[in-house]
């Protein structure tokens, strides 16, 4: 029991110590030396926990891309219509683009490190299908126009992705963030119905 405590210690500690480096420095000018250095380890034991950096890598991506989905799905009322929800979603999605750890390991190095991989795998992740259930239940309740419910939900998550980026490449990020964020409302909100039920 103690030693699967500690293992798991050991694995807390790399994946804090890559998140925090990659965040900072970015994928290319960190080295699995300076990881475990952060962590206190060898560097035995990263490659214990870990094939490789880029192993490393996509377990630190996937930890911050759960905390970015929790944060967009509690984003906004319950209580609200369903475009409210969503366009809640996206603000929080965006609003983390203004984050320089996440910024860099999301929208930066995630897609120079991994590539159409990352693209492959985006219909399948915990985030995609829980907005795919979302809207499927917005559409057969007559709350959003009635389009195919995962065609949409790329799209709105392509959409976001991309304003993360405009946001990541701009001189002026909060005001690149604040434009992307009023064009994403305003496309978001022509999915309500004419009439809503």
């Amino acid at each position: 029991m103690l030693r699967s405590q500690h293992a798991e210690a050991t694995r807390r500690a790399v994946l804090a110590a890559a998140r925090s480096l990659f965040g900072k420095n970015g994928y290319a000018l960190t080295s699995v030396d300076e990881i475990a250095d952060a962590a206190r380890v060898t560097k035995g034991a990263v490659y214990h926990h870990f094939a490789g950096k880029e192993a490393l890598f996509r377990a630190v991506l996937v930890e911050v891309e759960a905390e970015l989905e929790a944060r967009a799905a509690g984003a906004g009322d319950p209580a609200e219509p369903p475009i409210d929800q969503i366009v809640a979603r996206m603000n929080a999605y965006l609003d983390a683009a203004l984050d320089e750890e996440l910024r860099r390991i999301v929208l930066i190095d995630a897609p120079a490190v991994l590539g159409a991989e990352l693209e492959e795998s985006a219909g399948q992740d915990p985030g995609h299908l829980d907005m795919r259930s979302f809207i499927a239940t917005a559409v057969a309740r007559g709350q959003i126009i009635g389009l195919d419910p995962d065609v949409l939900t790329h799209l709105i998550r392509g959409l976001a992705w991309l304003g993360g980026m405009r946001i990541t490449r701009a001189s002026d990020r909060d005001a690149t963030r604040a434009a992307v964020g009023e064009a994403l409302d305003a496309m978001l909100r022509g999915l309500a119905p004419a009439t809503p039920p």
